[in-house]
């Protein structure tokens, strides 16, 4: 193990389970810039998860991270919108496929569309590879789209999902954070 990865800082999560998992990858959808391959789900570079405020971050070498379950939430202001854990996926780190739940299991979901869609990671051409979601065709990566269109600028934020009133007045192309932690 790398010095560097030893003392790198994680955040422990601890209110969506009933024990904690570490913050391994997070991105806030046009609020962090232009986009870098750095901010893939299986980028190598490391970048401390230390918190969920709105940002980017990533672990480089998630095979360091301890756990067998691998966890996708989507928040909007630092509210959970959608929760769902998946067996951890030995791709996670490597591939854009990583970010596959496998066996998905929903834990929450308040989205008033797709309500039970686990979200995947999309290579639509227009988004990045480890970068962009969907929540709309379970396993079907080269449709739709639910975070963003980085490559045309197209802001798809909740589309598939549909915020209900509840957590915004505002049901799409609002604030929105996606975070992938291991347990």
């Amino acid at each position: 193990r790398s010095s560097s990865l030893l003392a790198m800082k994680v955040y422990c999560y601890y209110s969506v389970i009933s024990s904690g998992c570490a913050l391994v990858w997070k991105h806030s959808y046009f609020q962090v810039g232009t986009p870098t391959d750095d901010m893939r789900t299986f980028s190598k570079a490391d970048r401390p998860c230390t918190d969920l405020s709105d940002g980017w971050c990533n672990v480089g070498n998630k095979d360091y991270v301890p756990g067998t379950v691998q966890m996708t939430v989507a928040y909007h202001k630092g509210q959970v919108v959608y929760a769902y854990r998946g067996d951890r996926n030995s791709q996670l780190g490597v591939s854009w496929r990583g970010a596959i739940l496998n066996n998905p299991v929903k834990i929450t979901d308040h989205c008033k569309s797709g309500n039970g869609i686990p979200p995947e990671p999309n290579i639509i051409s227009s988004g990045i590879p480890g970068l962009t979601f969907d929540k709309w065709n379970p396993g079907v990566y080269n449709t739709n789209c639910d975070t963003d269109e980085y490559k045309s600028s197209r802001d798809c934020r909740w589309e598939n999902c549909q915020l209900p009133s509840s957590i915004s007045s505002t049901k799409t192309h609002v604030q929105m954070t996606v975070a992938i932690f291991l347990c």
